[in-house]
Order: C-alpha cells, then structure tokens, then sequence
C-alpha cells in the first residue's frame, strides 16, 4: 500500500468528524435528490449469502449503518412525496433522498422492509414483474450469473447461444436477453444443458410472490417496473410488451404513481419515450448522478440513482465507513435540465 492511500484516508475522516464534508453537502446538494439503488439484503450467516452475488448483496449490519448514515445527512422522502412536490402540492425537504431496490428478491420484504419500517422509512421496489407467477426456487438470472461465474464460461455459453464471436458491449446482458425471449421451461432446459449444477443450488424460493407484495402495508413500499422479464430492454425484441406487461402488474397491486428503472441499467433516449408513452410518469435509469429539482420540467427527464457497493469504496476494515460514504455520495455530479 502506498503512503497516499492511509493519508487521503485519514484527512477523509478528519474532515468528516469535523462537519466540513456534511456541512458541504448540505450546502452543495441542498436541492438535489439522490437516489440509492440496492439489490438484496442478508445476514452474513444466512446460507444464501454465501451463494449471493456480492457486488449486489449487503450484509443486514452493513444495511444498518448505511441508514444510519443516511438518517445523519437525508431527509428519506418516498415516491408520492416526490409526485406531490411535482404537483406543487408540497415541498420537499432540504437534501431529499429516495432508497430503491430492484428485482423483486424476498430478501428486501424478509429483512430490508422491516429494517426500514422501525426506522419509519419509505421506499420503492422496482419489480421483475414475471418474478412472482415463476415456479422454480432460483431465479433464473441468479442462476445464469452462477452459470458465469466459471472459468471459461463466457466464451462456452455464448458458444452454446450459436454466437460465433462473443457479443459486442455485455456478454452477460446479451445472455440475459437470450433467455429472456424463451420460456421458464425452456431458459431451464438450457441451463440444465450447459450449466448442470447451478439450478439445484438454491431449495428455497428466492423471489417475491403476488400474495406478499399484496400484503405489504400501504404507504411505505411503493412498487414500480423494471421490466418484465427482466431482460435488457435495449436487447429486446420486444420492448413495448415489456413495459405494457410491467404496467399490468402495477395495476394489479394498485399503484397510484407509475414509475420503473430499466433492468440492467441499459437505456436509450428513445426506450425512455417509450416508456412515457405507455404511461411511467418516474423513469429512473443507472447513471450515478443526482437530479436537480430547482425546477420541474415537462417530461421529466430520465433520473439516475447511485448503485450501492458493500466494497472498498464504502468500507473500512471490512464495515461501512461513514467518511467513505460521504466522498462516496456527497460528490456526485448534478443533472441539470
């Protein structure tokens, strides 16, 4: 380790105990929303975590100290909140935040919903909408991303997907969409061919039914789209059933505001549209940026929200570190409209 990275962590902190980075944020993103993207959330002694992918997966203790973080330097607002202050109906408080989680993972209603509830602290799930009615334990992208995992497994899959190069841009999003196009059936029998072990791995459900998310006392989980097959919506062969099916499933659960973010995080201006036009007013993408609501215009633009690591960037010693989540956050560039 070189001498640099203990002394630009040491004055990190020194400038966070003292209140110069707070006191910078709460000046500088006053008027900004941020936006976290989460995934799952276990125990570290939970047997699914050791089969998770970690890049997506906090520990419940770091999930813990990551609110409390957040109740230190956010006012947590939730998705109505937001739709009220466009509506001039109220305004938000000073450096609003929204928490999201993508997927439709069971974790988030087992452990995450409850942690935020103690807290009484909203926030919006972005559904996989096909997740609830699938009949197998695992899902299977989870299963495609165990399938990844091994040596070589690039290059034989997409070998197996009659590709004779491996595609441009993200091997795993052109898989993703490989098996999205083909029935649970058939996306299994593949699997089963070309990676044996990866199904039988998981015995319990990992995903959210209809029955649970029903259940879910109103006000303080919305939930909006993210597709439905989970399938990049850029990769796509049918972009619009997706967004017409991810409707129809909030329509189900009776969702006042219409919002998604885009599986994979893959856009384009022109799927944006789109997905106004089917009726989404909050559209949310992967960009790590914080959005301006100086003003609102008419659309509103595509907004981005911060995916959030358990990882170097935002640990010290192996827990959260506040002084790392503030560069981590505080810093973001603005979207201005």
């Amino acid at each position: 380790m070189s001498i640099a990275a203990p002394l630009k962590d040491g004055l990190r902190a020194v400038l966070y105990r003292c209140g110069v980075l707070g006191a910078w944020h709460r000046w500088r993103n006053r008027r900004a929303l941020t936006v976290l993207m989460f995934h799952r959330v276990l125990p570290a002694d939970d047997p699914a975590f050791a089969l998770a992918e970690r890049e997506f997966t906090f520990t419940l203790g770091g999930f813990r100290r990551t609110l409390d973080f957040v109740q230190r330097h956010y006012s947590v607002v939730s998705l109505g909140d937001l739709q009220a202050a466009r509506q001039e109906q109220r305004l938000l408080p000073p450096n609003p935040m929204l928490i999201t989680f993508d997927d439709g993972w069971r974790d988030t209603l087992t452990y995450a919903a409850p942690e935020l509830a103690q807290r009484g602290l909203p926030a919006v799930l972005f559904l996989a909408s096909e997740v609830v009615a699938l009949d197998s334990p695992r899902w299977w992208q989870d299963a495609l991303v165990a399938a990844l995992a091994g040596p070589g497994a690039f290059t034989r899959l997409c070998a197996a997907a009659g590709w004779a190069e491996t595609p441009k841009g993200s091997a795993s999003q052109a898989l993703a969409a490989h098996l999205g196009a083909m029935s649970e059936s058939g996306r299994w029998a593949w699997l089963e061919q070309h990676a044996p072990d990866v199904r039988d791995q998981v015995e319990e459900r990992q995903m959210v039914t209809l029955g649970e998310l029903k259940a879910l006392k109103a006000g303080r989980f919305a939930i909006g789209g993210h597709g439905h097959t989970h399938s990049p919506l850029t990769l796509s062969t049918d972009p619009e059933a997706e967004l017409q099916a991810s409707q129809y499933m909030l329509g189900e659960l009776n969702q006042p505001v219409r919002s998604m973010s885009f599986p994979h995080g893959a856009w384009s201006s022109e799927l944006a549209a789109a997905a106004r036009k089917s009726g989404f007013e909050w559209i949310f993408t992967s960009d790590a940026v914080l959005a301006d609501l100086s003003r609102w215009p008419s659309p509103l633009p595509a907004l981005g929200r911060i995916h959030m690591p358990e990882n170097a960037w935002t640990c010290r010693a192996g827990d959260i570190d506040p002084a790392r989540l503030a560069t981590f956050l505080f810093f973001r560039p603005l979207q201005f409209y």
